[in-house]
């Protein structure tokens, strides 16, 4: 009996192990410089995107949460995907009004682990002054975080 005691503990104890070393949980930090598209002239803007990847409520999902700082603001974006694709549309909002980004993005996984984040929507140069919103694309790497 007490055999099967050790045997039982040391199994449960070995696969909860190996359980908790399971990554389940994605960060990227992705930077670079969003094309602007103003009233016909071609402008640059710096944007930097913290990507965070976790499990949704029920355990199914996967819920997406990007966050940028910008004018000295936390503007932040949730969704919830049921597909196998990192990406989808998003608006980046400091929690009232004022957004930085409304579009689609979407992650991609290169050579070597290497991670891309595309944006294709709006931006906005002053969100704190509720400007126009501006057509923008952009192509940033990424660095992976994730331990």
């Amino acid at each position: 009996m007490t055999k099967r005691i050790i045997v039982l503990g040391l199994a449960l104890g070995l696969g909860a192990g190996g359980t908790a070393l399971g990554r389940d949980s994605s960060r990227l930090v992705c930077s670079g410089f969003a094309e602007l598209d103003y009233n016909g002239s071609q402008e640059k803007m710096a944007i930097s995107i913290d990507f965070l990847d976790r499990r949704a409520a029920g355990g199914v999902n996967r819920e997406y949460v990007l966050s940028s700082i910008y004018q000295r603001k936390l503007f932040q974006g949730k969704m919830v995907s049921t597909s196998d694709v990192w990406g989808g549309k998003i608006a980046l909002s400091d929690g009232s009004r004022s957004k930085l980004f409304v579009g689609v993005f979407e992650l991609e996984k290169g050579q070597n682990d290497a991670y891309t984040m595309s944006l294709d929507g709006k931006v906005n140069r002053d969100p704190s002054g509720h400007a126009t919103l501006i057509t923008a694309k952009a192509r940033l790497p990424c660095v992976d975080l994730s331990l």
